[in-house]
């Protein structure tokens, strides 16, 4: 059995040293985006590269221990409101998206009284939902004084209220609506969290029907239009348009010998040039040499018309 010792591994440990294991809690970003994303908030902090080692889970090396552990230490991340799970890497660790029981949201406090925006009041009221973190720089600044805007670290498995509720200066009892930016939600289908569990692709399961006896089968008509062969016939028979609208194309039915249409014999003036009797052919002689025809009942010539 071959064994791999400590020297055969050392140099990939120095590799990766200066790297740490990042994925986005409820999204899975394909790895364009994703190292496009690191380059905008690391490209200019020593930023080596971005390499993806499973779905949604992405190995981020800078080119030095000090630039990757300033990385993890400052503030958190978000991508598209979610928040970005930073470790570092170590030869020991999984690669796996592991269990987080903690992650940094921001949470607004719409029309807080202005008696209220002092860091200290702040942060007391941020640490009724979770840990305070920071507060928004224009929050400090007081730039934007439509909500206040705090980070607080709250536990995954704990319930988010929609407002919170504390005492004044007064000892009167305040209500103050809380806003979140993301929620983490969890799917218990999938144990993932970003979507609900009625929302969950594992949740669809297919329906299988019986299948039709052979003289009830479908018959294709269009892209998207079925009907039986009954509704087909009866539709032809009675030329009615079926329920899209299309009017079924007519079969031509052929008649039988039996059924052919009796010829009708037709007579006109030039039925004389095909007899076959003797007495025809001596009138159409006559007629040509200009001879009148005699009526054989009276004896009387009858003339003839130029143009019948």
């Amino acid at each position: 059995m071959v064994t791999i010792d400590m020297d055969d591994i050392e140099d990939e440990i120095t590799y990766w040293s200066s790297a740490m294991i990042c994925f986005v809690l409820g999204a899975n970003p394909p790895l364009p985006v994703m190292s496009g994303f690191c380059n905008r908030i690391w490209g200019k902090k020593g930023l080596d590269k971005v390499s993806m080692v499973g779905r949604g889970l992405f190995l981020v090396r800078f080119n030095t221990f000090e630039q990757c552990h300033k990385a993890l230490t400052g503030d958190p991340q978000f991508f598209d409101y979610k928040p970005l799970i930073m470790k570092q890497w170590s030869p020991d660790i999984e690669l796996h998206k592991e269990n987080v029981k903690t992650v940094p949201i921001w949470i607004r406090m719409p029309n807080l009284d202005l008696k209220y925006w002092g860091q200290g009041c702040l942060h007391k009221l941020g640490d009724i939902i979770g840990t305070t973190l920071k507060v928004d720089n224009v929050t400090m600044n007081k730039d934007r004084l439509s909500y206040a805007r705090i980070l607080v670290e709250v536990e995954l498995d704990k319930e988010l209220p929609n407002y919170i509720r504390f005492q004044n200066e007064k000892g009167l009892p305040v209500q103050q609506n809380i806003e979140y930016e993301w929620r983490p939600t969890f799917c218990t289908v999938c144990k993932k969290y970003g979507h609900p569990s009625d929302k969950c692709h594992k949740q669809t399961k297919k329906q299988w029907q019986p299948k039709l006896a052979q003289d009830q089968q479908q018959l294709k008509v269009g892209p998207s239009f079925t009907k039986t062969a009954d509704t087909e016939q009866k539709a032809e028979e009675k030329g009615q348009k079926d329920s899209q609208g299309f009017l079924p194309a007519q079969r031509k039915r052929i008649k039988t010998a039996d059924q052919a249409t009796p010829v009708t014999p037709i007579h006109n003036s030039f039925e004389a040039l095909s007899s076959d009797s003797e007495e025809d052919e001596d009138e159409v002689d006559n007629l040509a040499a200009g001879e009148q025809p005699v009526d054989d009942e009276k004896g009387v010539a009858t003339p003839t018309h130029p143009h019948g």
